[in-house]
Order: C-alpha cells, then structure tokens, then sequence
C-alpha cells in the first residue's frame, strides 16, 4: 500500500513538472511569436531594396520586352515624407538612380515645388522635360511603368492595365528568394509577381 502511494505521489509529481514545462515552453514560443511578429512589421516599413532600383529596373523591362529608352515611366510621389532632414526621401532616391538615360518622366505629386530643382537639372542636362501634375490627375497615356512610392492604401485598379507595369515599392513587400549568396527579389507587379534575378 506504501509503495503504491509512493508511485502515485511520483506520479503525481512527474506529471506535474511536465505540465509546468509545456506551460513554459508555451509562453517562451508566444514570447518568440510576439518578437518575430515585431521583427516583420519592422521590415514591412520601408523596402530595402530601394538603392537597387536601378538595376532591378535594368533587369525587369526586359522581361517584358521593354528597354531602358523605351522605359516611360509616372512616379507617383510618396505620400508620407521623411520626417527628420536627415532621411533620405524615397522620391529622390529613386530620381536619381532612373535619371540617367531616361527619355520621359512624369510625376504625379502633391508637393511640385519639392521637384523643381530637379525638374530644371535634368531640362539643363539632358534636355529632358519632366512633366508634373497633381495627384488624382494621372494621366496614363504614353505610360508603360508605374512607380507608386505610396505607403497607405491599396494598389489602385484603376493602374492595372494590361501594358502598363504596375510595381507598388511600397504597398506590398518585396522578398528574398532563395539563398543568402544571390540576391534574388520577387516583386510584385499588378496582380503578378517577377523574379528578379542576382541584383548586386
């Protein structure tokens, strides 16, 4: 009878100790949940992969049978700017690694005195005449590419046309494929996504 109660009591203990350790392991996962989950919204902010657009860009109008002269994009302008003097501002980001060899430009914004520098460099440069007009007036004739730098809302259908490249930079995120020595990035353009390929 002793020993019988003995081994219900260890029993009783052992089962003890393993529920208090399931119950451990438990909060540690939610802990690493919770962490992991504050990790992804870290990366949601942004696209790291912004300083390669250039070449990301050099990669993808082929795909679609496009070259860089024939590259005739709108960017649509940011519409949450950096708040500190030091942040780089998206927009500019991007003018400057597309600038050289481009052929047409048009951008929709709500702050036009923000690219005029710009606007006047690149008619002294290059000859380029950027056009610039309001946001909610874009218009979509001679466009093949659209550069939406938008952080809120949704990609706009009213951009999804059958030969225009739609890539929203940042609405929908852009992720690493494969291994940690290529830098593969699967965009996503419209309602699709591309694989592009090695971007250095």
């Amino acid at each position: 009878m002793r020993k019988r109660k003995g081994r219900e009591n260890q029993g009783e203990r052992w089962f003890a100790r393993w529920k208090a350790y399931l119950h451990n392991r438990k909060k540690d996962r939610c802990l690493k949940t919770a962490k992991d989950s504050d990790d992804y919204e870290e990366d949601e902010r942004g696209n790291p992969y912004l300083p390669k657009l250039r070449s990301i860009m050099e990669q993808l109008l082929p795909m679609y049978q496009l070259s860089y002269r024939d590259f005739r994009p709108l960017l649509i302008d940011t519409d949450t700017p950096p708040e500190s003097l030091l942040d780089e501002d998206p927009a500019a980001v991007v003018l400057e690694q597309l600038s050289e060899d481009l052929n047409f430009l048009r951008i929709s914004s709500d702050r036009p005195a923000y690219f005029s520098d710009y606007i006047h460099r690149m008619y002294e440069e290059s000859g380029l005449v950027v056009q610039i007009l309001p946001k909610g007036q874009d218009m979509l004739e001679d466009i093949n590419v659209i550069l939406d730098l938008e952080e809120q809302g949704d990609c706009s259908r009213n951009y999804m046309r059958e030969h225009i490249l739609y890539i929203p930079v940042f609405k929908r995120k852009w992720n690493r494929v494969g291994s940690l020595q290529n830098l593969d990035i699967s965009i996503p353009i419209g309602y699709n996504t591309v694989i592009v390929k090695g971007i250095s």
